[in-house]
């Protein structure tokens, strides 16, 4: 089959080259070494994310304690407020957390179960997000898992379902990890709020990628992490709460910088804060919140909107290139719904990783599944090579056994 076959059978939607992007390339050391495809997992490190950490180390050198007041937590208050720009919240609705895990764990904390005990997910989240509330079984707390019929889609009819006057909580992905597949997180919530139900949304692999609004989506809670597309590495996730929620969220996990009055150090009495930081949790790691931010202004200089199309416009490419090849990509047929996630079916994908690796090209595995993630700082070459290099590796494969 040739290419302009291929292309007729499997056609590329159209997506925004947005070629003013690869000025970006710069800023990123690795990409001169290497072909890199993982960034889903976890962004490229850029140049000016190091030099803010650099700048946190010189803070603390020259000014030692004296540098967290004055300095620190207005880097973390920047952090907040560039994360709240990009999700279109309030800055009073953000909080920071050193991990997904702990902001679920927070949220999970503060929910009454007294009444409502069913928690409805689907089964193709990442494990994290269930094991906050399989942890609760001891106390009633059930989890119903919606089931996706092809691990690829999970329609949002499937959690009419299931949602009922006993759910507490839905908790779903807007962007799943196996197929790319972007969830309708409007009909989910929906649904949830029409059961009385509060909606979760994990956006790990959404956030700086794909444009998000949490008015529009109509969520009560969000939360991500700075380590894949906000190019900030690990160490910081950001949570969302609904302003109305605030006032009677009541989190059992506390610290001292969750208190309205924190540097009055008021052992005998817990007064929580009146915004999202409620539930926050002791001193950050101040050289992530640095690293982020770098990563957080790039995403809003650039524009999410733009960042997607250009991906999109790559893993379109991906995608073609793999389905002429007759490889099975794991993806929604609808661009729409499809995020720059490439999840390719190989046999041995931990294998080809290595191999790929030892050619200088960095992908990711999940789920038994090669995934290729392309970013905005990735080109068509660099497509050409990651798909070349596969071929090649199954051909030899072949020949050997």
């Amino acid at each position: 089959m040739t290419l302009g076959d291929s292309r007729m059978q499997y056609p590329v939607p159209p997506a925004l080259e947005h070629p003013e992007l690869l000025l970006y390339r710069n800023e990123f050391p690795i990409l001169q070494r290497k072909t890199y495809f993982s960034s889903c997992s976890c962004g490229a490190l850029s140049r000016r994310s190091s030099q803010n950490v650099t700048r946190f180390l010189d803070t603390w050198n020259e000014w030692g304690s004296q540098a967290r007041q004055d300095l620190w937590l207005e880097e973390v208050a920047r952090a907040r407020n560039r994360f709240a720009s990009i999700i279109g919240a309030q800055e009073h609705e953000v909080a920071i957390a050193p991990s997904v895990s702990v902001a679920l764990s927070s949220i999970a904390s503060a929910l009454d179960y007294s009444q409502r005990k069913k928690v409805v997910l689907s089964d193709m989240e990442f494990p994290s997000l269930a094991y906050q509330w399989l942890a609760k079984r001891r106390y009633g707390v059930e989890c119903q898992f919606v089931r996706s019929p092809d691990r690829v889609y999970v329609p949002s009819e499937l959690f009419e379902e299931v949602v009922d006057e006993r759910t507490v909580l839905v908790a779903t992905s807007r962007v799943y990890g196996a197929s790319g597949y972007i969830q309708d997180i409007r009909a989910v919530a929906d649904t949830a709020h029409r059961h009385g139900a509060y909606v979760l949304v994990d956006d790990y692999l959404g956030t700086g990628l794909i444009p998000v609004n949490v008015n529009a989506l109509d969520v009560d809670f969000l939360v991500t992490s700075t380590q894949a597309w906000l190019m900030g590495g690990p160490g910081l996730a950001f949570v969302y709460i609904r302003e109305g929620l605030l006032s009677s969220f009541w989190p059992t996990i506390a610290s001292w910088f969750g208190h309205q009055e924190q540097f009055q150090y008021r052992i005998e009495e817990l007064v929580f804060r009146s915004d999202a930081r409620r539930i926050e949790l002791g001193t950050p790691a101040m050289a992530a919140i640095y690293a982020a931010n770098g990563g957080l202004d790039m995403v809003l200089e650039a524009s999410v909107e733009s960042i997607c199309e250009r991906s999109r416009y790559l893993s379109n490419d991906l995608i073609a290139r793999a389905r002429e090849l007759g490889w099975k990509v794991h993806a929604p047929l609808e661009q729409e719904r499809r995020s720059p996630i490439v999840a390719l079916e190989v046999e041995r994908p931990q294998d080809m990783l290595k191999e790929l690796l030892a050619r200088n090209i960095i992908v990711d595995c999940y789920s038994g599944l090669l995934r290729i993630s392309p970013y905005f700082y990735n080109t068509i070459e660099e497509n050409a090579i990651v798909i070349e290099a596969i071929a090649e590796i199954l051909k030899n494969r072949k020949s050997t056994s």
